[in-house]
């Protein structure tokens, strides 16, 4: 789908810098960067799969800090 992306000179800067950077185009770049800022739609999923392993993991420590 075509769109019309509108940028201040700044931003254009920015996009222009990380497409070098990145080696893709302007084009390609700004869809990388949309890509990446968006949230993964499991990410509740992930961040309590990691609370979880870190519970399994420290439960000694988290035990004896809940005494103190």
């Amino acid at each position: 789908m075509a769109m019309t992306l509108r940028l201040t000179e700044e931003q254009d800067r920015l996009l222009e810098r990380l497409a070098a950077d990145l080696g893709l185009s302007k084009n390609h770049a700004a869809a990388a960067a949309i890509e990446l800022a968006t949230p993964a739609a499991d990410h509740s999923e992930s961040i309590a799969s990691s609370i979880e392993r870190l519970h399994l993991r420290d439960r000694s420590l988290l035990a004896r800090l809940a005494e103190v």
